[in-house]
């Protein structure tokens, strides 16, 4: 056991104060990081411990405070003493010293990104995470702008891996990240070389989520409409039981798909709204929520529901991308007839019009009573 035992040790060197939070977590394969050991920065410096997985073990470090950079250090664990050192408040700029070739691959990725840009990304990302007075409007044009500023270096990282006759493990990762943006890659040399990166990657590979991830964004399913039939799967409940959306179907009422993760912020944010139509609708809307996240993420969270909390198990590599979803949460409205009558992507954390817009689809003529509700 003790030749599993890992020991990070860091200086913040002023980018941070003390009294700041950092956490340790692992990505749940799926979604979120769940952390698994905390330390409070004391006199400029931190210590975390733990104990690996295996080797390497890939652990994140980052914190959820305003002061702290909103992007995550990527470490790879193995069995030396980590040490960490700061060079700007965005944990993922980090100076990492260890002995894992697989870190010194993550650091040439982090300079084809740029120190720059992604500072710029994180204070866009923090702006978007604790900026009260951002309407609708004002999130969805940051969040066009981020994308926009992440872009070149995914692009430049698309390009270095094209070149290299077989993915590492670190490879793998950042082709993983890159190819969520392969639908904002107007060029269709890059998406050509996306593909290309795909088509050699080895079976065990492909059959990752990283691999089925990249899939889904190089060939992706096209996206039904307004207007055409929805699209079935099966699903399982919190007992593990199969069902599909036609089980639902056929029953006098629209129905609306809540893709989510307990993870993310606006998804929680829009729990009260969703409670509030299915208390107000519950004779005309079923509300359906599909987890995109680990099956921990799904049970947790089905604390906060009234309603269906189903998952199909393949994060957004399943039904997700055949709806052509890219990103949490989204909110579809399937009519009683079975075909999409609207898309809902991306919730305010602050402002949302979405609950309206469903009753005066459900509701076309309110009665008195209920137009004074």
């Amino acid at each position: 056991m003790h030749a599993q035992h890992f020991v990070i040790e860091g200086k913040t060197n002023g980018y941070v104060p003390d009294g700041s939070i950092l956490y340790l977590g692992r990505w749940n394969g799926m979604g979120a990081m769940i952390y698994f050991t905390s330390d409070m920065i004391r006199n400029g410096t931190f210590r975390l411990e733990g104990k690996r997985e295996k080797t390497p073990d890939i652990i994140y470090l980052y914190g959820t405070e305003k002061a702290i950079g909103t992007l995550n250090l990527r470490l790879w664990v193995g069995d030396d003493t980590i040490r960490v050192s700061a060079n700007s408040e965005v944990p993922e700029t980090w100076i990492v010293e260890n002995n894992m070739p697989q870190q010194a691959e993550e650091d040439f990725y982090r300079q084809l990104k740029g120190k720059d840009n992604i500072i710029k990304t994180s204070r866009m990302n923090s702006r978007q995470l604790w900026d009260r007075s951002l309407t609708p409007d004002s999130v969805r044009i940051l969040t066009n702008q981020i994308i926009q500023n992440d872009l070149p270096g995914q692009i430049r990282i698309l390009s270095h891996l094209h070149k290299q006759p077989k993915l590492t493990d670190t490879g793998l990762v950042y082709f993983f990240l890159s190819s969520g943006y392969a639908h904002w890659m107007t060029n269709p040399k890059h998406l050509c070389m996306g593909r290309e990166i795909y088509g050699q990657l080895t079976g065990k590979q492909k059959q990752t989520y990283y691999g089925k991830f990249a899939k889904s964004y190089f060939y992706p399913d096209k996206t039904p409409e307004k207007g055409d039939y929805y699209i079935d799967a099966n699903l399982f409940d919190l007992k593990g039981d199969s069902c599909k959306l036609t089980d639902y179907l056929n029953k006098g009422k629209y129905i609306l798909l809540d893709f989510w993760d307990l993870y993310c912020a606006p998804c929680k944010k829009s729990v009260p709204g969703l409670k509030e139509l299915f208390s107000s609708c519950a004779d005309k809307l079923t509300i359906i929520s599909i987890n995109v996240g680990s099956r921990e993420s799904q049970v947790k969270g089905s604390s906060d529901f009234l309603w269906e909390n189903l998952s199909d198990g393949q994060g957004l590599t399943g039904i997700a991308s055949r709806y052509g979803i890219k990103s949490i949460p989204c909110f579809i409205l399937i009519a009683p007839n079975g075909r999409i009558e609207k898309y809902w992507k991306g919730y305010a954390m602050h402002h949302s019009g979405m609950e309206k817009e469903i009753m005066e689809i459900i509701l076309p003529n309110p009665s008195p009573t209920e137009a004074s509700k």
